[in-house]
């Protein structure tokens, strides 16, 4: 169920009880209503947990079967209409900025680093041609001239 949406998740639970009440004349089972949503009995447990904390549903346990009642179908309305985010979303979120920002160091490393060597290459440049210019200033007139 790719709903995300607190809102919407009540609404189809709440629908999905209505339903399967009606079709089948008593409150519906937790096993009927996640085969009625295409979803597991493990993600409708946790749908119906969050709309009873939300005083949406009663549930009741009898013979290892959870029966699912509406108590107040009215406060859906209480409900955020924004996609929650998972903790995965959260995590990969977190990862993505520091991958982010780690890439963001290494570029900055890298130019520091080319503008070193820039600047040790111009050093050297200069050092040859101070080092030339000296050489030229040495030699005599004489040995320039037979050149």
């Amino acid at each position: 169920m790719n709903v995300n949406s607190p809102y919407k998740e009540a609404h189809l639970l709440v629908a999905a009880v209505r339903v399967l009440e009606y079709r089948h004349q008593r409150p519906p089972a937790l096993e009927q209503i996640a085969e009625l949503l295409s979803i597991s009995t493990e993600e409708a447990g946790r749908l119906c947990r969050k709309a009873e904390s939300a005083g949406i549903i009663e549930t009741l346990e009898k013979s290892g079967e959870t029966r699912i009642f509406i108590s107040d179908h009215r406060r859906i309305e209480n409900l955020s209409d924004q996609a929650e985010e998972t903790a995965l979303s959260a995590e990969l979120e977190k990862f993505r900025k520091q991958k982010q920002a780690e890439r963001k160091t290494l570029d900055e490393l890298r130019t520091r680093q080319a503008d070193k060597r820039k600047k040790k290459h111009e050093q050297i440049e200069r050092r040859l041609k101070t080092q030339l210019k000296n050489q030229l200033k040495n030699q005599s007139p004489e040995t320039r001239g037979n050149d």
